[in-house]
Protein backbone atom coordinates (compact mmCIF):
# COMPACT_ATOMS: atom_id res chain seq x y z
CA UNK A 1 0.00 0.00 0.00
CA UNK A 2 1.34 3.29 -0.96
CA UNK A 3 1.71 6.12 1.53
CA UNK A 4 -1.06 8.10 -0.20
CA UNK A 5 -3.44 5.37 0.37
CA UNK A 6 -2.88 5.42 4.06
CA UNK A 7 -6.11 6.26 6.00
CA UNK A 8 -6.51 8.75 8.86
CA UNK A 9 -6.32 7.26 12.24
CA UNK A 10 -9.74 6.38 13.56
CA UNK A 11 -11.52 8.64 16.03
CA UNK A 12 -12.27 7.07 19.29
CA UNK A 13 -15.88 6.72 20.44
CA UNK A 14 -15.19 8.86 23.48
CA UNK A 15 -13.83 11.66 21.31
CA UNK A 16 -16.79 11.44 18.97
CA UNK A 17 -19.20 11.70 21.84
CA UNK A 18 -17.33 14.72 23.31
CA UNK A 19 -17.54 16.93 20.15
CA UNK A 20 -21.25 17.93 20.38
CA UNK A 21 -20.87 18.66 24.07
CA UNK A 22 -17.89 20.94 23.47
CA UNK A 23 -19.81 22.81 20.71
CA UNK A 24 -22.79 23.28 22.96
CA UNK A 25 -20.55 24.43 25.80
CA UNK A 26 -18.88 27.00 23.51
CA UNK A 27 -22.24 28.33 22.35
CA UNK A 28 -23.39 28.60 25.93
CA UNK A 29 -20.32 30.61 26.78
CA UNK A 30 -20.95 33.01 23.84
CA UNK A 31 -24.66 33.66 24.54
CA UNK A 32 -24.16 36.07 27.53
CA UNK A 33 -21.78 38.18 25.51
CA UNK A 34 -24.18 38.31 22.59
CA UNK A 35 -27.02 39.24 24.94
CA UNK A 36 -24.92 41.92 26.53
CA UNK A 37 -23.90 43.28 23.11
CA UNK A 38 -27.49 43.36 21.90
CA UNK A 39 -28.62 44.90 25.17
CA UNK A 40 -26.07 47.65 24.91
CA UNK A 41 -27.18 48.46 21.37
CA UNK A 42 -30.83 48.43 22.36
CA UNK A 43 -30.05 50.68 25.34
CA UNK A 44 -28.09 53.04 23.08
CA UNK A 45 -30.95 53.16 20.57
CA UNK A 46 -33.53 53.78 23.30
CA UNK A 47 -31.26 56.38 24.86
CA UNK A 48 -30.93 58.12 21.48
CA UNK A 49 -34.69 58.11 21.00
CA UNK A 50 -35.13 59.52 24.51
CA UNK A 51 -32.55 62.22 23.84
CA UNK A 52 -34.26 63.14 20.58
CA UNK A 53 -37.64 63.32 22.31
CA UNK A 54 -36.15 65.46 25.09
CA UNK A 55 -34.50 67.80 22.59
CA UNK A 56 -37.73 68.10 20.61
CA UNK A 57 -39.68 68.86 23.78
CA UNK A 58 -37.06 71.39 24.84
CA UNK A 59 -37.05 73.04 21.42
CA UNK A 60 -40.85 73.24 21.44
CA UNK A 61 -40.67 74.82 24.90
CA UNK A 62 -38.03 77.32 23.78
CA UNK A 63 -40.07 78.11 20.67
CA UNK A 64 -43.11 78.80 22.83
CA UNK A 65 -41.04 80.95 25.17
CA UNK A 66 -39.62 82.88 22.23
CA UNK A 67 -43.15 83.52 20.95
CA UNK A 68 -44.24 84.75 24.37
CA UNK A 69 -41.16 86.97 24.67
CA UNK A 70 -41.73 88.38 21.19
CA UNK A 71 -45.36 89.13 22.04
CA UNK A 72 -44.35 90.75 25.33
CA UNK A 73 -41.69 92.79 23.50
CA UNK A 74 -44.30 93.96 21.02
CA UNK A 75 -46.65 94.86 23.89
CA UNK A 76 -43.88 96.76 25.65
CA UNK A 77 -42.95 98.61 22.44
CA UNK A 78 -46.59 99.54 21.90
CA UNK A 79 -46.86 100.74 25.49
CA UNK A 80 -43.67 102.79 25.15
CA UNK A 81 -45.08 104.35 21.98
CA UNK A 82 -48.30 105.20 23.79
CA UNK A 83 -46.38 106.72 26.69
CA UNK A 84 -44.31 108.80 24.26
CA UNK A 85 -47.48 110.06 22.58
CA UNK A 86 -48.98 110.85 25.98
CA UNK A 87 -45.85 112.76 26.96
CA UNK A 88 -46.03 114.82 23.75
CA UNK A 89 -49.72 115.51 24.37
CA UNK A 90 -49.01 116.54 27.97
CA UNK A 91 -46.25 118.91 26.85
CA UNK A 92 -48.56 120.37 24.21
CA UNK A 93 -51.33 120.79 26.78
CA UNK A 94 -48.87 122.43 29.16
CA UNK A 95 -47.72 124.85 26.46
CA UNK A 96 -51.31 125.73 25.57
CA UNK A 97 -52.13 126.20 29.25
CA UNK A 98 -49.18 128.55 29.79
CA UNK A 99 -50.13 130.51 26.68
CA UNK A 100 -53.73 130.72 27.86
CA UNK A 101 -52.70 131.90 31.33
CA UNK A 102 -50.30 134.48 29.86
CA UNK A 103 -52.97 135.72 27.45
CA UNK A 104 -55.62 135.86 30.17
CA UNK A 105 -53.25 137.73 32.49
CA UNK A 106 -52.40 140.26 29.76
CA UNK A 107 -56.08 140.86 29.00
CA UNK A 108 -56.80 141.27 32.71
CA UNK A 109 -54.11 143.96 33.00
CA UNK A 110 -55.55 145.81 29.99
CA UNK A 111 -59.02 145.51 31.51
CA UNK A 112 -57.82 147.03 34.79
CA UNK A 113 -56.10 149.88 32.94
CA UNK A 114 -59.38 150.66 31.16
CA UNK A 115 -61.04 150.91 34.56
CA UNK A 116 -58.33 153.34 35.64
CA UNK A 117 -59.04 155.56 32.63
CA UNK A 118 -62.83 155.27 32.86
CA UNK A 119 -64.05 153.91 36.21
CA UNK A 120 -67.75 154.06 35.25
CA UNK A 121 -67.43 152.05 32.03
CA UNK A 122 -69.67 149.04 31.49
CA UNK A 123 -67.64 146.02 32.59
CA UNK A 124 -68.71 143.83 29.67
CA UNK A 125 -67.66 146.57 27.24
CA UNK A 126 -64.37 147.00 29.11
CA UNK A 127 -63.59 143.27 28.85
CA UNK A 128 -64.53 143.30 25.16
CA UNK A 129 -62.18 146.21 24.49
CA UNK A 130 -59.40 144.57 26.50
CA UNK A 131 -59.74 141.30 24.57
CA UNK A 132 -59.56 142.95 21.15
CA UNK A 133 -56.84 145.42 22.14
CA UNK A 134 -54.70 142.47 23.24
CA UNK A 135 -55.56 140.33 20.21
CA UNK A 136 -54.96 142.93 17.49
CA UNK A 137 -52.11 144.57 19.35
CA UNK A 138 -50.25 141.25 19.14
CA UNK A 139 -51.31 140.77 15.50
CA UNK A 140 -50.20 144.22 14.28
CA UNK A 141 -47.29 144.65 16.71
CA UNK A 142 -48.91 147.66 18.45
CA UNK A 143 -48.79 148.39 22.16
CA UNK A 144 -52.30 147.97 23.65
CA UNK A 145 -51.52 150.87 26.02
CA UNK A 146 -51.20 153.18 23.00
CA UNK A 147 -54.52 151.89 21.64
CA UNK A 148 -56.21 152.64 24.98
CA UNK A 149 -54.69 156.12 25.03
CA UNK A 150 -56.06 156.84 21.51
CA UNK A 151 -59.52 155.50 22.47
CA UNK A 152 -59.52 157.64 25.62
CA UNK A 153 -58.80 160.80 23.61
CA UNK A 154 -60.90 160.01 20.55
CA UNK A 155 -64.16 158.65 21.99
CA UNK A 156 -63.86 158.42 25.78
CA UNK A 157 -64.59 154.70 25.37
CA UNK A 158 -67.95 155.31 23.72
CA UNK A 159 -68.42 152.80 20.84
CA UNK A 160 -71.33 154.82 19.41
CA UNK A 161 -69.43 158.11 19.23
CA UNK A 162 -69.61 160.06 15.96
CA UNK A 163 -67.48 163.17 15.47
CA UNK A 164 -68.65 166.39 13.69
CA UNK A 165 -66.65 165.32 10.62
CA UNK A 166 -68.16 161.81 10.60
CA UNK A 167 -65.51 159.68 12.34
CA UNK A 168 -67.16 156.65 13.97
CA UNK A 169 -66.63 154.36 16.93
CA UNK A 170 -64.08 153.84 19.67
CA UNK A 171 -61.08 154.79 17.52
CA UNK A 172 -63.01 157.30 15.35
CA UNK A 173 -62.24 155.73 12.00
CA UNK A 174 -63.41 157.79 9.02
CA UNK A 175 -65.99 156.03 6.78
CA UNK A 176 -63.84 156.49 3.65
CA UNK A 177 -61.49 153.85 5.03
CA UNK A 178 -64.22 151.25 4.60
CA UNK A 179 -63.53 150.93 0.86
CA UNK A 180 -59.77 151.34 1.18
CA UNK A 181 -59.39 148.61 3.80
CA UNK A 182 -62.38 146.50 2.77
CA UNK A 183 -63.95 146.89 6.19
CA UNK A 184 -66.67 144.36 6.95
CA UNK A 185 -69.10 145.16 9.73
CA UNK A 186 -70.05 148.32 11.57
CA UNK A 187 -67.41 150.77 12.79
CA UNK A 188 -69.50 151.01 15.97
CA UNK A 189 -68.52 147.40 16.73
CA UNK A 190 -65.59 147.59 19.21
CA UNK A 191 -63.70 144.80 17.43
CA UNK A 192 -64.10 146.36 13.98
CA UNK A 193 -63.09 149.81 15.27
CA UNK A 194 -60.01 148.51 17.10
CA UNK A 195 -58.89 146.22 14.27
CA UNK A 196 -59.09 148.82 11.51
CA UNK A 197 -58.08 151.72 13.74
CA UNK A 198 -54.77 149.90 14.31
CA UNK A 199 -54.39 149.39 10.56
CA UNK A 200 -54.90 153.12 9.92
CA UNK A 201 -52.39 153.98 12.64
CA UNK A 202 -49.91 151.53 11.13
CA UNK A 203 -50.37 153.16 7.72
CA UNK A 204 -49.48 156.57 9.15
CA UNK A 205 -46.53 155.14 11.09
CA UNK A 206 -45.11 153.77 7.84
CA UNK A 207 -45.77 157.08 6.08
CA UNK A 208 -44.22 159.46 8.60
CA UNK A 209 -41.79 157.22 10.55
CA UNK A 210 -42.54 159.32 13.63
CA UNK A 211 -45.10 158.54 16.30
CA UNK A 212 -46.10 162.19 16.94
CA UNK A 213 -46.58 162.92 13.25
CA UNK A 214 -48.46 159.62 12.80
CA UNK A 215 -50.79 160.49 15.71
CA UNK A 216 -51.33 163.99 14.32
CA UNK A 217 -52.26 162.57 10.90
CA UNK A 218 -54.54 160.05 12.61
CA UNK A 219 -56.41 162.94 14.25
CA UNK A 220 -56.30 165.63 11.57
CA UNK A 221 -55.92 163.49 8.46
CA UNK A 222 -52.86 163.33 6.19
CA UNK A 223 -54.01 166.19 3.93
CA UNK A 224 -53.75 169.00 6.50
CA UNK A 225 -50.51 167.54 7.86
CA UNK A 226 -48.87 167.39 4.43
CA UNK A 227 -50.11 170.88 3.54
CA UNK A 228 -48.65 172.34 6.73
CA UNK A 229 -45.35 170.61 6.11
CA UNK A 230 -45.25 171.91 2.53
CA UNK A 231 -45.73 175.44 3.84
CA UNK A 232 -43.04 174.97 6.44
CA UNK A 233 -45.47 175.12 9.32
CA UNK A 234 -45.86 172.85 12.31
CA UNK A 235 -48.84 170.54 11.67
CA UNK A 236 -49.15 169.44 15.30
CA UNK A 237 -52.30 170.47 17.12
CA UNK A 238 -51.66 169.27 20.66
CA UNK A 239 -53.41 165.92 20.10
CA UNK A 240 -50.28 163.77 19.94
CA UNK A 241 -48.76 165.09 23.21
CA UNK A 242 -52.05 164.43 25.01
CA UNK A 243 -52.24 160.85 23.71
CA UNK A 244 -48.60 160.21 24.59
CA UNK A 245 -49.19 161.60 28.10
CA UNK A 246 -51.96 159.07 28.69
CA UNK A 247 -49.81 156.39 27.07
CA UNK A 248 -46.90 157.05 29.44
CA UNK A 249 -49.30 157.02 32.39
CA UNK A 250 -50.60 153.58 31.40
CA UNK A 251 -47.08 152.23 30.90
CA UNK A 252 -46.08 153.43 34.36
CA UNK A 253 -48.94 151.56 36.04
CA UNK A 254 -47.88 148.44 37.90
CA UNK A 255 -51.01 146.34 38.18
CA UNK A 256 -50.60 142.80 39.54
CA UNK A 257 -52.06 140.24 37.18
CA UNK A 258 -52.62 137.53 39.78
CA UNK A 259 -50.48 134.81 41.36
CA UNK A 260 -47.69 133.40 39.23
Amino acid sequence: MSPAEETAPPISIARALALPWEKTQAQAMLQPWIAAFVGLHVFAILGGIGAIWFLKTRLDSLSGSATVIARQTTDVSTRVGELAENAVAIRADGTELRQYVASSSAEQVIFLKILVLKPDIDLTLARNIARHAHKYGALYKRDPDLVLAIIAEESRFNPDAISPVGAVGLMQVMPQWEKVLGIQGSLKDPEVSIKYGMQVLGFYMEMYKDIEMALTAYNRGPGPVDMALMRGKNPKNGYAPQVLKVYERLKSLSIPSGPT
